[in-house]
């Protein structure tokens, strides 16, 4: 992906800005948490976008993990991987300011992978 970490958190502020009394304290801090992390490891940068409920959604189109998603909760971050017709999802749960697991910071790609 082209662009730099300002032009991800710019899009953020975008998807906020469509339904702003929709996107909590709690959501807001945990997409940073995330975004954090994954600029702190030098992992790809993410396509985001709006969730149907007040989420994030995190695309990437590293070789690799063109079917990986996040999606970014107030409470958690859901992690999917999908496969042609089938799909895996689990829960990475998270309060803001803590750490990850790390089973979810190796489903991030690296940055160029």
């Amino acid at each position: 992906m082209t662009g730099c970490w300002a032009d991800v958190r710019q899009t953020v502020e975008e998807v906020i800005a469509e339904r702003p009394d929709d996107y909590g304290v709690g959501v807001r801090a945990i997409m940073a948490d995330v975004l954090a992390l994954m600029e702190r490891l030098d992992r790809a940068r993410p396509y985001v976008g709006p969730g149907y409920w007040p989420t994030f959604v995190l695309n990437f189109d590293e070789p690799g993990f063109e079917n990986l998603q996040l999606e970014v909760f107030d409470d958690r971050i859901e992690v999917y991987r999908f496969y042609d017709q089938l799909f895996e999802v689990w829960n990475e749960e998270h309060t803001p300011g803590e750490g990850f697991s790390e089973a979810f910071i190796r489903e991030l790609p690296a940055s160029g992978a």
